[in-house]
């Protein structure tokens, strides 16, 4: 009876499979073919650590994303880079918040006489920044 699979494997198991003295067919995935299974066994091993959360899992979920990287041709180096970047910039997820919402200023606030000018955060202007009528 054959079972039908059509998603990635790891490298060895056909040779395993025949090992183990059954029959499959396997073919080597077109560049097009390979980015969707990639995303399809990202999906597989993420649900999969999910029902069961182990190292075992996880290191399912690294080994596939570690194959996305060299996919895409992303160094290791950079991803740690911008691991730590957003680290420091931004943290990281050990307060546990969940955001429930947000209200945007408006731009201009009137209040009486004053208007105030909501620029947001006017620190990261570049330091040449001249505002007009300035010399």
């Amino acid at each position: 009876m054959k079972k039908r699979y059509d998603k990635l494997v790891r490298d060895r198991i056909p040779k395993i499979i025949k090992e183990d003295g059954h029959e499959c067919k396997y073919h080597e995935a077109t560049d097009k073919e390979l980015e969707a299974k990639l995303c399809d066994k990202l999906r597989e091993e993420t649900h999969e650590f999910f029902q069961n959360p182990c190292a075992e899992e996880m290191a399912d979920i690294l080994e596939i994303l570690d194959e996305i990287r060299r996919y895409y041709n992303i160094q290791l180096s950079d991803v740690k880079y911008q691991k730590e970047s957003k680290l420091v910039n931004r943290g990281g997820f050990t307060k546990k918040y969940i955001l429930e919402w947000t209200k945007e200023k408006p731009l201009i606030e009137r209040d009486g006489s004053h208007v105030t000018l909501n620029m947001g955060n006017t620190e990261l202007l570049h330091k040449d920044f001249k505002t007009s009528g300035t010399k």
